[in-house]
């Protein structure tokens, strides 16, 4: 059957309409990408702090046990069987006090300052520092009872020294020993924003003069300014 000279005219006028309307879905789904716009995705959407953000202050401290081991800072005396000098296991006390920002609900990080103090048959020692502070919450995503068991790492330098209880010579002088610690803390006693709980630590404090390891068992306080 022929075809009407003025149909197919109008057929040929509809035809680059209806292909503009069979591309219009595939231009709005390509216009993010043009636009520079990332689609949003749950993975990586931005999320709110529900338990640390801002500013982070602290203080831990409790019973302290250590031992100390060394030589005068003199290179006369060190690696001399004569001026050696090994205190045995020591009670003592000791903590830190630290400042920084929560990064994330899960890390935080700034700096921090404190040692121990040690007495020890016949010696008394000390050993403390600057460290830069940062505390990790690996088990955050877990569950609402894991979100406040945190995981602790410092190191630093400071000094260390020791004297002897007769005469209060020092007897071990660290000059500037280079100083590490870790441990882990649970913070699920929580007062507005304050959050507390016990504290197990661990540090070492070490040069060409001194070996002065340490062991904390106490009480830990962090305070939040978010969420």
């Amino acid at each position: 059957m022929a075809t009407c000279p003025h149909l197919r005219r109008a057929r040929a006028a509809a035809l680059p309409a209806l292909l503009g309307l069979s591309l219009l879905p595939a231009a709005a789904a390509a216009q993010p990408a043009a636009s520079g716009e990332t689609p949003a995705d749950p993975l990586f959407a931005p999320r709110s702090a529900v338990r640390r953000s801002g500013l982070a202050a602290g203080i831990a401290g409790g019973l302290a046990l250590g031992s100390a081991a060394g030589f005068q800072n003199d290179v006369q005396k060190i690696g001399f069987q004569r001026h050696y000098t090994e205190t045995g296991v020591g009670i003592g006390a000791g903590g830190y006090v630290w400042i920084g920002g929560a990064l994330a609900d899960w890390l935080t990080f700034g700096a921090a300052f404190g040692g121990h103090g040690l007495s020890a048959a016949e010696h008394a020692s000390l050993a403390g520092g600057f460290m830069l502070h940062t505390e990790v919450f690996p088990l955050f995503s877990l569950a609402d009872r894991w979100r406040d068991v945190g995981v602790t790492f410092d190191a630093g330098t400071g000094v260390a020294y020791t004297t002897a209880d007769a005469d209060g010579a020092e007897v071990i002088d660290g000059a500037l020993p280079a100083r590490i610690g870790g441990g882990v803390f649970y913070e699920g006693i929580r007062l507005w924003k304050v959050a507390m709980g016990p504290w197990l630590y661990a540090d070492y404090t070490w040069s060409t003069s001194v070996r002065q390891p340490g062991f904390y068992l106490g009480w830990r306080t962090a305070l939040y300014t978010g969420p």
